[in-house]
C-alpha cells in the first residue's frame, strides 16, 4: 500500500462504529462532508 499525498482522495474503507455497525466511507460521503482524523498511539 502506498502513502497518500496531501490533497489526494482517501480510499474507500469500512470500519465498525461504537454501535457495532459497519460504516463505509463512501456511504457517509454521499450524505455529508466527512472529516477523518487519525490518532497516533504512543506506548
Amino acid at each position: 500500500m502506498s502513502h497518500l499525498e496531501v490533497g489526494s482522495t482517501a480510499p474507500d474503507f469500512t470500519l465498525i462504529n461504537t454501535a457495532s455497525e459497519s460504516v463505509t466511507l463512501s456511504s457517509l460521503w454521499q450524505k455529508q462532508p466527512v472529516l477523518l482524523t487519525f490518532l497516533r498511539h504512543f506506548g
